[in-house]
């Protein structure tokens, strides 16, 4: 693959170019324009090298080759979180510092998705795809809910078998499921405050205004899947704030979700091989009519998301709150001992001699 490395950094640039955030929907662009310019690039790039290039409803895309009733899948996704604060460089300029590549999207997932590409291309240019077919599937709604394969599922073929460049090495046979839970309460005549863009974020940004006073709070942005290496900014405020003191879903933050990152405060501390459930609080917000705080909640795939919804009305309930809506991904659980799983961790193995 080094006889592609150039091409590869040059075209993972340009990918990385395009803020493929999602937006407003417009024609054709259901999740924003830049979102469809991403998908637009890889299609004519795989366009170039003769794949099979397809826009579905400019909610997804795929590029395939070979021939064969049966279909490798191999997911990926185009859209990206907003930047945030803290970037030393301009996120949407890929960066080279030592070994290292910087910008938006360089791990998740653009860096995968041109990664994915070129060693589809290599195995194109081998000849080595043969009586199968492969195909690379885009989604642009990863970061907001996966909506975008909700519509490719109900549209497309489905692959006989796949896998998903987006999560750690030699390869993840469980994941847990994700809860994002919106939880409400009453206003403040007093109290302004605004935090977090994303609930899968942690929020790196809280400005709060009281009697008309604004001060802005600092954190630091992490993965919602990880929000222990993160400093959440709504954490941040109501520690250096003692105006906000007092208000039903800022001590419900303060006792039940700031630091408790496995869910110790809402009585849903569920673990098992997948791993420990985690929340984060990626979104706050307090107005005159209403305040509301989002979280994004990863569960084990052993665990039941009723019973970790039921626990956490009963921990509203003494706050006055209430739960206003639900979403569930279920989780995703492959044996171990199954031929996709061994397979993959077989290769992996022999190109790093990493014996994990």
């Amino acid at each position: 693959m080094k006889e592609y490395l150039s091409e590869m950094i040059d075209n993972l640039g340009k990918l990385i170019a395009i803020k493929s955030v999602k937006g407003d929907p417009e024609p054709n662009a259901p999740y924003g324009i830049e979102t469809l310019k991403a998908l637009e690039f890889m299609l004519e790039l795989g366009k170039k090298y003769g794949m099979k290039a397809v826009n579905v409803d400019g909610r997804a895309g795929y590029l395939e080759y070979g021939e064969g009733e049966d279909m490798i899948g191999i997911l990926l996704h185009l859209d990206v979180v907003p930047e945030q604060d803290g970037w030393v460089s301009d996120p949407y300029t890929l960066t080279q510092a030592d070994e290292y590549l910087y910008g938006r999207g360089v791990s998740d997932d653009k860096g995968p998705a041109i990664a994915a590409f070129y060693a589809v291309l290599d195995l194109i240019r081998k000849n080595e795809i043969k009586g199968y077919r492969v195909r690379l599937i885009f989604g642009l709604d990863e970061e907001c809910g996966s909506s975008c394969m909700a519509h490719y599922v109900k549209t497309q073929e489905l692959p006989t078998m796949g896998f998903v460049p987006d999560a750690d090495f030699p390869v993840i046979y469980a994941e847990k499921g994700i809860l994002t839970v919106c939880i409400e309460g009453e206003g403040s005549n007093n109290i302004h405050l605004k935090a977090g863009d994303r609930p899968n974020v942690v929020a790196s940004r809280c400005v709060v205004s009281y009697k008309g006073n604004e001060t802005v709070y600092e954190g630091i942005p992490a993965h919602g899947a990880a929000p222990f290496n993160g400093l959440n900014a709504i954490k941040v405020a109501i520690e250096n704030n003692t105006a906000i003191k007092g208000h039903p879903i800022i001590e419900f933050f303060r006792n039940c979700l700031s630091d408790m990152h496995f869910g110790e405060g809402l009585n849903i501390s569920f673990d098992d091989e997948s791993g420990k459930l985690t929340v984060n609080p990626g979104i706050m917000s307090i107005g005159k009519d209403n305040s509301y705080c989002v979280l994004n909640i990863r569960y084990p795939v052993t665990a039941d998301y009723e019973e970790i919804t039921e626990n956490i009305k009963k921990m509203c309930k003494k706050y006055g709150l209430y739960i206003s809506s639900v979403s569930d991904l279920p989780p995703l659980y492959v044996q171990k001992d199954s031929v996709l799983v061994s397979t993959l961790l077989k290769v992996y193995r022999e190109m790093t001699n990493d014996l994990r």
